[in-house]
């Protein structure tokens, strides 16, 4: 099936019906070859090749959004049912949606595919959920960043702010939750990470939307830990701030403490910690402390 995709869009290219969009469809069959390891596996039913897409009678503008769509039924049949729900295969998928979206004109329509995208991967989810390795990071992380892509490209081209599917943030949870519990500072590592990971040929810079995408993951699989976690962690990064002499060090501590203050389960534990630690000596971390009691 994606072999047989590849040749229906390397004959589209020769053809008279690709001649406008030779440039974009050489893009896209170069993100799609990228992605053939995901089907690596994968065998012909019956020993039989399947036959050429036609695209005789798609319009232009649609070309591109159905080779999408043929793509995207082919992992789920090819893939996800016969290769598994890798962090890893769900990576290498989101980064192929990604790059073939962003050959697309930027416009409405775009905003539209990459909203579609996602809620494709939503319905996904719900059938194959992600599977995290125990000690995975770079696979799940470059799925995060590139959900948070499909995010601010949909709001870019469709002009508003995309509400988060609970479905969606369940499957960045586990990730999020490694990352809170093994930094002080785990909004900033992500974005640190973010910035050095390689970016898929992509023009992409890291901007503050991102980072906000990034504290709704966080502070969802924060609020999904154990109570003993939350507390455990919580009080280590009062610590943190409590003895910090660098402010703005102090701020990234912050950061990821007020992520909490959301929640009902915790914050009475946040003010007993306080109310039992020391005071400092910087007039800054006080009036952290202070935040905290008046939870």
């Amino acid at each position: 099936m994606h072999d047989s995709l590849l040749q229906s869009v390397q004959a589209l290219q020769k053809s008279k019906y690709g001649k406008g969009n030779k440039g974009k469809l050489i893009s896209v069959q170069n993100a799609l070859n990228l992605a053939s390891p995901l089907f690596a596996s994968s065998t012909q039913t019956n020993g039989q090749s399947d036959k050429v897409i036609s695209f005789r009678n798609v319009e232009q503008t649609e070309q591109i959004p159905q080779i999408l769509e043929e793509f995207i039924n082919n992992f789920e049949i090819q893939c996800l049912a016969n290769n598994g729900a890798s962090a890893k295969n769900y990576s290498l998928f989101s980064v192929t949606l990604l790059k073939i979206i962003k050959i697309l004109d930027a416009d409405k329509k775009r905003g539209l595919v990459s909203a579609h995208a996602i809620n494709v991967l939503n319905q996904m989810f719900v059938k194959y959920p992600v599977e995290y390795k125990k000690v995975e990071i770079r696979d799940p992380l470059r799925f995060a960043f590139v959900i948070t892509e499909l995010v601010m490209d949909t709001e870019r081209n469709l002009s508003k702010n995309y509400e988060f599917d609970e479905i969606l943030l369940r499957q960045i949870s586990p990730l999020m939750q490694r990352y809170y519990m093994k930094f002080d500072n785990a909004l900033s590592q992500i974005i640190d990470e973010f910035n050095k990971m390689s970016k898929f040929r992509l023009t992409v810079s890291i901007e503050e939307r991102h980072k906000e995408i990034v504290k709704i993951f966080l502070q969802y699989g924060m609020l999904h830990l154990s109570l003993d976690d939350k507390m455990s962690r919580a009080k280590n990064i009062i610590e943190k701030i409590i003895h910090e002499k660098n402010d703005s060090v102090t701020l990234e501590y912050y950061n990821v403490l007020k992520l909490c203050f959301s929640d009902r389960e915790l914050c009475p534990h946040l003010i007993e910690i306080v109310k039992t630690a020391d005071r400092s000596e910087r007039r800054f971390t006080n009036t952290i402390l202070d935040e905290v009691l008046n939870l």
